[in-house]
């Protein structure tokens, strides 16, 4: 019986590999999306390499169907250039997290969105189209580069220093010594402090 229960067990956890994804990959380590987004997706960068990004540094934004082209154009005024752009139309709900996924590893740090109902016919159930535009502003290196601080060297080799009295600066009569006017031995008269 136990040898039943372990042969069903042991496969279940050595049959699965662990695969890197948005939420766990590395610094650095590539990951790409291969969920049902990916024949969608149209990718607008002309080429050009984007960084990877994280997950939760993706912001999504709905807006209604009347206000999609606006608002992208605003973004763009804002320096922010297309990455690429999702549109899908289904009876089934496609989801802002998916499409977050995937911004996230196209490097789109914004995705603006909207959805709504498609003319709808007897013969077709409802359908609804979605619209997902992925939007990145690239980094721009600040103008003042941080320079770092320079290594103060002495030209000459310092003398080591040369240790004074041991009771204080002035020597032994100084006002901490043992003959001073501040020393234990004198301790000073009432009424002058």
């Amino acid at each position: 019986m136990k040898f039943l229960v372990l042969l069903t067990v042991v496969p279940a956890f050595f049959g699965c590999a662990l695969t890197p994804n948005v939420d766990t990959r590395k610094p650095g380590q590539p990951w790409n999306y291969y969920g049902d987004l990916v024949p969608a997706y149209r990718d607008q960068t002309g080429g050009a390499r984007v960084a990877l990004i994280w997950l939760d540094q993706v912001a999504f934004q709905r807006v209604e169907q009347r206000d999609f082209q606006k608002i992208v154009q605003a973004f763009l005024r804002q320096g922010y250039s297309k990455i690429g752009f999702v549109s899908v139309r289904s009876q089934y709900f496609v989801d802002p997290y998916e499409v977050k996924r995937l911004a996230a590893d196209k490097g789109a740090r914004v995705v603006i969105g909207c959805w709504f109902a498609v003319r709808e016919t007897e013969a077709e159930p409802r359908m609804v189209e979605y619209w997902y535009q992925l939007l990145d502003k690239p980094t721009v290196p600040s103008g003042r580069a941080v320079v770092p601080a320079p290594v103060l060297t002495p030209a000459v080799p310092l003398a080591p220093p040369v240790r004074t009295a041991p009771f204080g600066p002035t020597g032994p009569t100084g006002p901490t010594g043992p003959t001073g006017p501040n020393s234990p031995n004198n301790p000073p008269e009432p009424g002058s402090y």
